[in-house]
């Protein structure tokens, strides 16, 4: 059994940033389970979740220069996840797209089907959400496109965490419900559109 480091987050962090092992591996058992659970709730897959956790923990170490001992790590995290998880999905998307367009078409012609596409998606995405109850659209947006935690969300719209929950799982069946199986594709969708 590992024992806990008594050293605060900005001292772990400045150790880390002088290449101290132990601080690195430190914050990784600190936070390795909430950002696998974070990555889970958006992949749907716990291998990609853990793959898509690892290469942002790499890219802690290759980059622990720059990291600011003054600001919180778990937000650096929870940012960096994202954005991988958003980049996966996108590049996932492209190479769906690529696969069902034939051969002879031109560069143009992939760039247009491509946007038609996005632009169908988006439309039956914006569709389902507007059919939900307001207070579920709200949930929603909080959670996944905003990346509040359910307790965050719960004391925000003065409702209980089990409340928040039922309206992220109805959410989430709205989607499956509808056909679309690429729930990370929304979320990818919502932030595009919301920033």
């Amino acid at each position: 059994m590992r024992k806990p480091n008594q050293h605060n987050e900005a001292e772990l962090i400045l150790l880390l940033k002088q290449g101290d092992k132990s601080a690195f591996e430190e914050l990784y058992h600190r936070h390795i389970d909430r950002m696998l659970t974070f990555a889970s709730s958006f992949l749907f897959n716990p291998l990609e979740a853990e793959e898509v956790v690892q290469i942002v923990f790499i890219a802690v170490w290759d980059n622990r220069r720059n990291l600011d001992p003054s600001k919180p790590f778990s937000a650096y995290l929870y940012r960096s996840i994202k954005n991988r998880m958003l980049n996966r999905i996108r590049d996932r998307k492209k190479m769906c797209d690529l696969s069902d367009i034939s051969e002879e078409k031109s560069f143009d012609g992939l760039d247009i089907e491509r946007e038609i596409c996005l632009k169908e998606t988006t439309r039956e995405a914006l569709a389902i959400v507007s059919k939900m109850p307001k207070i579920q659209q709200k949930v929603f947006i909080l959670s996944k496109v905003d990346g509040f935690s359910n307790s965050e969300i719960a004391e925000k719209l003065t409702i209980s965490t089990r409340t928040v929950e039922h309206h992220i799982y109805k959410a989430k069946k709205s989607f499956k419900v509808n056909n679309i199986e690429n729930y990370g594709f929304i979320l990818l969708i919502f932030n595009e559109i919301l920033f």
